[in-house]
């Protein structure tokens, strides 16, 4: 019995006291986001300023907690510069009113509407977007607490029947909806999701259901909630009443990429409209969703439609600051748990014997260096680029030798996902707790950090693939990019363990476009996470070519460096094609090229900023 105690009191006290427990971020107290968030990137500050925003990134990277913190439950926490407050905010005195509109999978992408431009096939999709963006819009403005009073009840019922119905009854809804009288704003919001979800009851009943195996068109009767006549006036309306911030209403769209391709277009026509100063759409997205024109084919383009955010930016652009929002995000985490230790470099400590083997080596290269004639600078960046791979080379080939704890190792190891650090470093305290028992965590022991994250990795190249090959339409995408991934990861290993004169590379440079194929398996490892793109200067100084870096949670996964200090290996489209087809084949391809001898192929100047 004491053993059952034991083990159900470590359980609880381990979900109970850690710090990187994952939450979805609306189940995320407001005081809680307050205290946790950190503006991942700098061009979060340019988000809540008006105008419809695209949001880029791979999924963890940030959009949802952000979109959380714009709400206006953390709003009215904070100061229009980010200062906590001793005392909430108004409603009517934020900066701007944000309503979060999730897209969840398979939610609103109805393959029944899919009538191939047959049947008003648009109209009936923008009607479905409209009805269930509305319901999810005004469920979320009743939990808000607005200040109750008799005159904000008087003009918010005002409003109800003279403007939301005469809207509706525009829209072609016939019913008599009027309210006499009502007692709170509540009871309003109440009878105005009641309205809506009769409409949505009917249209996906009455209509959705009968189209099932329809063979003809079918007879639409029922209203019609637009965008442009319905839901954007009304929401411009609402934000006139007196309980209102006299600021744009933001939609917080997140995860548009699930929306199908006619819905994506119709959204695309939203944000053409140009309506920002009033109503504004923040769109986040996967990295999926690609298009961009309208319901009429006319495209939205920056600057003029909307402006555009890509997280993936901070990582292959901006490494620096990217170690520096976790640091912080680490530190508020510990600090409000009341860890001992809140210095993430100290609660996440390093493989000291293994430090002081590879500082060993750059001492001995630095002098090495020296004597040859080299600068000190010279010498140190040659010990740098050099100690680490000759560490590795050493362990005779045995992955499991190396050591990946440390927080800087960790940092770079989560390749700009900040959901991937927060996902292991939770196991990794599990891991802890279970090794301690009921002893207090004061720091992370660095063989479980190692076994951690080689566990971690292994399972993103195993059974994350096997999840996302289930779930794929087409397996032998998914193959395609699983190659890919084996073949980059097998090159990069062979070049880390071989004599050439760059051996810390993560990345592969294209000298040419790649075909159809590649390119759409390429950009399919980039959705899933397993690669991110950017765009350096070519080998010939002519002009600018593709490059995919592999991520970096792979690294331990296949016994590389995961330092950020990288080179990156130039080939020809070709050639990185032969890795879809047979990964094998594709390491072996280059086995002599690289073994024993110099690579024309690897710059002898390196990336620094990958």
């Amino acid at each position: 019995m004491e053993n059952i105690f034991t083990k159900n009191y470590l359980k609880l006290q381990t979900k109970l006291n850690n710090p990187f427990e994952f939450k979805y971020p609306d189940d995320i107290d407001p005081q809680d986001v307050i205290d946790l968030f950190v503006p991942v990137f700098g061009e979060y500050y340019n988000i809540p300023i008006s105008g419809h925003t695209f949001i880029n990134g791979a999924r963890g990277s940030g959009k949802s907690m952000m979109f959380r913190y714009m709400k206006p439950d953390c709003q009215r926490l904070v100061s229009s510069i980010g200062e906590r407050l001793e005392q909430p905010r108004a409603i009517k005195e934020l900066d701007y009113f944000a309503l979060y509109i999730p897209i969840k999978k398979g939610h609103l992408n109805k393959t029944d509407i899919q009538l191939n431009n047959k049947h008003g096939e648009a109209l009936l999709n923008e009607h479905f977007m409209v009805v269930q963006f509305s319901l999810i819009l005004f469920n979320e403005l009743a939990t808000i607490e607005f200040e109750e009073s008799e005159s904000n009840v008087i003009e918010f019922l005002e409003f109800y029947n003279t403007v939301f119905s005469v809207i509706l009854k525009y829209s072609g809804y016939t019913e008599n909806i009027y309210l006499e009288q009502a007692t709170t704003q509540k009871s309003i919001f109440s009878k105005i999701i009641s309205v809506l979800r009769d409409i949505s009851s009917s249209f996906q009943h009455d209509y959705l259901k009968k189209l099932i195996g329809a063979t003809q068109a079918l007879p639409y009767n029922g209203p019609i909630l637009l965008y442009s006549d319905f839901l954007y006036e009304i929401l411009k309306e609402f934000r006139k009443l007196d309980f209102m911030p006299k600021k744009a209403i933001y939609l917080l769209i997140d995860d548009a990429d699930e929306l199908n391709v006619i819905q994506r277009k119709i959204l695309n026509s939203w944000v053409s409209l140009r309506t920002s100063h009033e109503v504004s759409l923040k769109i986040s997205t996967q990295l999926k969703y690609k298009i961009f024109s309208t319901i009429n084919d006319s495209r939205i383009d920056t600057p003029h439609d909307y402006s555009e955010v890509n997280l993936n930016d901070i990582y292959t652009t901006k490494k620096d600051l990217y170690f520096k929002r976790i640091h912080d995000i680490v530190s508020k985490r510990l600090q409000k748990y009341n860890f001992p230790i809140t210095d993430p470099e100290l609660f996440f400590p390093s493989d000291k014997s293994q430090e002081e083997k590879i500082e060993t080596i750059k001492e001995e290269y630095k002098l090495m260096k020296i004597k040859e004639g080299l600068s000190e600078d010279q010498a140190f960046h040659f010990a740098y680029r050099y100690a680490i791979p000759d560490y590795i080379k050493k362990l005779e080939g045995n992955r499991y030798s190396y050591s990946y704890a440390g927080f800087k190792q960790l940092v770079n190891i989560s390749s700009g996902i900040i959901r991937e650090f927060i996902d292991f470093a939770s196991e990794m305290y599990v891991a802890q707790m279970t090794d301690l028992k009921s002893k207090e965590v004061t720091c992370i022991d660095p063989k479980i950090q190692n076994s951690e994250i080689k566990k971690f990795s292994d399972r993103k190249i195993e059974s994350e693939f096997d999840k996302f090959r289930n779930e794929s339409e087409n397996k032998g995408d998914m193959d395609k990019v699983r190659n890919l991934i084996i073949g980059m990861g097998g090159l990069f290993r062979l070049i880390l363990h071989s004599d050439a004169s760059e051996r810390r590379v993560f990345s592969i440079a294209l000298n040419d476009e790649p075909d159809e194929e590649l390119r759409s398996t390429l950009e399919l490892a980039v959705q899933q996470g397993y690669l991110q793109k950017s765009m350096i200067g070519n080998k010939y100084g002519t002009g600018k070519s593709r490059l995919f870096v592999l991520n970096r949670i792979l690294a331990p996964h296949f016994g590389l460096d995961p330092s950020n200090f990288a080179g990156y290996k130039f080939m020809n489209s070709a050639e990185l094609k032969k890795s879809i087809v047979n990964s094998k084949i594709f390491v072996d391809y280059f086995r002599n090229k690289i073994n024993g001898k110099s690579d024309s192929n690897l710059p002898t100047l390196f990336n620094l900023e990958l």
